[in-house]
């Protein structure tokens, strides 16, 4: 297996950074194209926003775009009813399970990191010691007229 990231992992990994509150969207959008997935895969917009209320979430999401510019999913066809309704289907959905999986993981797993300080010489000493003299160096601001 390639260590590089596969597309569809990295669009995860880029969003759970860039937007974290769109993760939860994106969960229901899977669930939402595994429901519809024997009968083509196709589903409305609309349909991930009533699965993502029925979870508790009081979040209104205007569109899926976003889920679109990652990569994650693909807009299918038209919008109808005078570009109210958007439909979508979604490639690469046991990828994003997989990767979200992975997200979540790696989220839980607590990382201790060791503090490195690595000093030369005597950072105590004079001309060295600004941030002793801190409180003893002038500062005027220049007025704001």
């Amino acid at each position: 297996m390639s260590k590089l990231a596969m597309p569809t992992e990295d669009g995860v990994r880029r969003l759970a950074i860039e937007h974290p509150e769109w993760v939860p969207v994106l969960e229901a959008a899977t669930v939402v194209a595994a429901e519809v997935e024997p009968q083509g895969g196709e589903f409305a917009g609309a349909s991930v926003l009533r699965k993502l209320s029925s979870g508790g979430s009081q979040r209104w999401v205007p569109n899926l775009r976003i889920l679109v510019s990652y990569g994650l999913l693909e807009k299918s066809g038209e919008s109808t009813r005078g570009g109210r309704r958007a439909y979508y289907r979604m490639p690469d959905r046991a990828g994003v399970v997989k990767a979200l999986e992975r997200w979540r993981s790696v989220q839980a797993a607590p990382t201790r990191r060791s503090l490195r300080f690595v000093g030369a010489g005597a950072s105590s000493e004079e001309p060295a010691d600004a941030g002793r003299r801190a409180g003893d160096l002038p500062y005027a601001p220049r007025s704001w007229r």
